[in-house]
């Protein structure tokens, strides 16, 4: 097994999973053995930076002998999906009740005023 330099590249603590332990993954530098390494970069993406036509994607995690890019990152706080959204296309992403997000629709329903949600 060998261990590699892992790089938080955030300034946030990072969650990666591994043989269904949950690792916190402090800003800076730490080891962990290369399996594991990967897999918590691939669980990392920066979201709102997947380009469609290559599918190149940038990671909140570099690790150093991989040669991955490991100095600082900014999040988009907007970005809710790894894929680069074009602003103009006129697609507009919100939030749903259940902390899902989708699409908003043109043809909605009409909201039954008579249901009280009784988590309000």
């Amino acid at each position: 097994m060998e261990w590699v330099t892992v790089v938080n590249r955030s300034n946030r603590v990072l969650q990666g999973t591994w043989n269904g332990r949950h690792y916190d993954i402090q800003p800076g530098k730490s080891a962990y053995p290369e399996r594991e390494a990967e897999v918590f970069k691939r669980q990392n993406p920066v979201m709102g930076s997947e380009d469609l036509r290559t599918g190149a994607l940038e990671y909140l995690i570099g690790i150093e002998e991989h040669g991955d890019p490991c100095d600082s990152v900014e999040e988009n706080p907007k970005a809710i999906e790894r894929w680069i959204r074009d602003p103009n296309d006129g697609t507009e992403v919100v939030k749903g009740r259940a902390g899902l997000y989708a699409h908003e629709r043109s043809a909605a329903l009409p909201l039954d005023n008579s249901f009280v949600d009784p988590r309000r």
